[in-house]
C-alpha cells in the first residue's frame, strides 16, 4: 500500500524518517518519481520501488547521484566529482545535464531559510511567493539522470516561467484593476449577488472567517457564509455563494502572494465595489 507523503513544505526533511538532511548519514537523494528521501532509508527499503507511489527504481540507489540542490540548503557542498553512471553519458548529454543541474542548484538558493525562518511552510522575508516555491520546490525534486525525471523537470521549470510571467504582469496591476477583474470573473461566471447589500454582507462573512489567517478550505469557507446569511437573505445557497468562493480562489490563484483573499475583500469593501 502506497504511503502518504508529506506536504510539499517540509521538502528538507526525509519523507521517510521525517527528520531533516544533512551532510553526513541523511544526505538527499531523488527518485524519478519526484518524492526525495535520505540514503539512509533508500538503503533500507525491501523493495526497488518508491513507498509513496510505488514507481519502479530502476537505477542502482548507490549509483543515483545525491540532491546537492537540497544539500546545499542546510549547509553542504556541491563536490566537482560525479557519480560514474553520470560520466558514462554522451559528451552532449554530459554537458546538458551539468547546465540543467547548475541551474536548478542556483534556483535552489532562492530557498534558503532567511534568519526569520519559515511560517506555515512559507518563508519569511522571500523574494518568492508561495506558488513560486511550491513550483521550485517540485523542481529541484526532479532525477535528471532518469527520464522521467527530466519530463517533470521540463514541465516543472515550464510551470515556474508561466507562473513569473504572470505574477510580473500583477506586479504592475494597481489593486483597484485587481478588484474589478476579480468581480467581472464572478459576473462571467453568473455568479450574480442579489443587490449590494447581500454582496456586502457577503464580503464582510468571508473576511470575518479569514480575519485570523486560518487555512479554511472552500466548502468550510462556504458552510460559514451560508449558515450565517440565509437567515437575513433566504434566497442565499451553498451553490451561488460556492461559485463565488469558486471563482475569486481561482483568480486569486494566480496573484502573488502579497494579495491574498482576505487583503483583497478587505480593499473590496473600502471600494464598495458594486457587481
Amino acid at each position: 500500500m502506497p504511503v502518504q507523503a508529506p506536504q510539499w513544505t517540509d521538502f528538507l526533511t526525509c519523507l521517510i524518517c521525517c527528520n531533516e538532511f544533512e551532510c553526513n548519514i541523511r544526505r538527499p537523494i531523488s527518485l524519478g518519481c519526484g518524492h526525495t528521501m535520505c540514503k539512509s532509508c533508500l538503503s533500507k527499503l525491501q523493495r526497488k520501488q518508491c513507498p509513496f507511489d510505488q514507481t519502479v527504481i530502476n537505477i542502482d540507489i548507490n549509483q543515483l547521484p545525491e540532491n546537492y540542490a537540497l544539500l546545499q540548503l542546510v549547509g553542504g557542498a556541491i563536490p566537482e566529482a560525479l557519480p560514474n553512471n553520470i560520466l558514462s553519458l554522451s559528451k552532449d548529454d554530459y554537458s546538458y545535464y551539468l547546465e540543467a543541474k547548475k541551474c536548478v542548484e542556483e534556483l535552489a538558493l532562492y530557498l534558503k531559510l532567511p534568519s526569520s525562518g519559515a511560517t506555515n511552510g512559507v518563508l519569511q522575508n522571500s523574494p518568492l511567493s508561495r506558488p513560486m516555491q511550491r513550483k521550485l520546490v517540485t523542481l529541484i525534486n526532479c532525477q535528471l539522470v532518469e527520464e522521467e525525471g527530466r519530463s517533470r523537470a521540463m514541465r516543472a521549470a515550464r510551470s515556474l516561467g508561466e507562473r513569473s510571467v504572470t505574477e510580473l504582469i500583477l506586479q504592475h496591476q494597481n489593486p483597484q484593476q485587481l478588484s474589478a477583474n476579480l468581480w467581472a470573473a464572478v459576473r462571467a461566471r453568473g455568479c450574480q449577488f442579489l443587490g449590494p447589500a447581500m454582496q456586502e454582507e457577503v464580503l464582510k462573512l468571508v473576511l470575518l472567517a479569514l480575519e485570523d489567517s486560518s487555512a479554511l478550505s472552500r466548502k468550510v469557507l462556504v458552510m460559514f457564509v451560508v449558515q450565517r446569511l440565509v437567515p437575513h437573505f433566504p434566497q442565499a445557497s451553498k451553490t451561488s455563494i460556492g461559485h463565488v468562493v469558486i471563482s475569486l480562489v481561482a483568480q486569486l490563484a494566480r496573484c502573488p502572494i502579497a494579495v491574498s483573499l482576505s487583503e483583497w475583500v478587505s480593499r473590496s469593501r473600502k471600494q464598495r465595489f458594486v457587481c
